[in-house]
């Protein structure tokens, strides 16, 4: 009886996890140049603090939408992040206000940051390094999502 009851469990383990595990949102996003790109979307404190950690690459095409609740100076870090990205911090107004590109991985403690230092970012997007350049994305351009 146990060992069906551990053989039940077992099988059923993986359909209770995915049941029980919130969905990945994502969000479709409009560049300037027509460019559609399909993004995660990072909405809750834990999500926006994971990011893309751990990762071992990003699917071409994809990116990683963060959604804060204030618009801020927000700055990011590569900790624990497996290869470069740009990253393209967003008004509410959906205007890039600030850029980096190609943003090394953090290979040693302390991790430096990235970001504006003035600037209120609503949204930051994360994407591989050279889409920036590729897009030719500029300070002040729109993007819709």
């Amino acid at each position: 009886m146990r060992r069906a009851s551990v053989f039940l469990l077992l099988l059923f383990l993986p359909l209770l996890i995915a049941a029980t595990s919130p969905a990945k949102k994502h969000k479709a996003v409009l560049f300037p140049s027509g460019t559609k790109m399909k993004l995660e979307v990072a909405d809750t404190e834990s999500a926006r603090q994971k990011g893309l950690m751990f990762r071992e690459h990003l699917p071409h095409g994809t990116g990683m939408l963060f959604v804060f609740p204030i618009e801020a100076p927000h700055r990011f870090w590569m900790k624990n992040c497996q290869f470069p990205i740009d990253i393209i911090w967003l008004s509410s107004g959906k205007q890039v206000v600030f850029i980096a590109q190609s943003v090394p991985p953090c290979k040693n403690d302390p991790c430096p940051d990235y970001g504006p230092k003035d600037q209120s970012a609503l949204y930051v997007i994360e994407t591989s390094a050279g889409f920036i350049r590729k897009e030719k994305l500029k300070m002040g351009m729109s993007v819709r999502f």
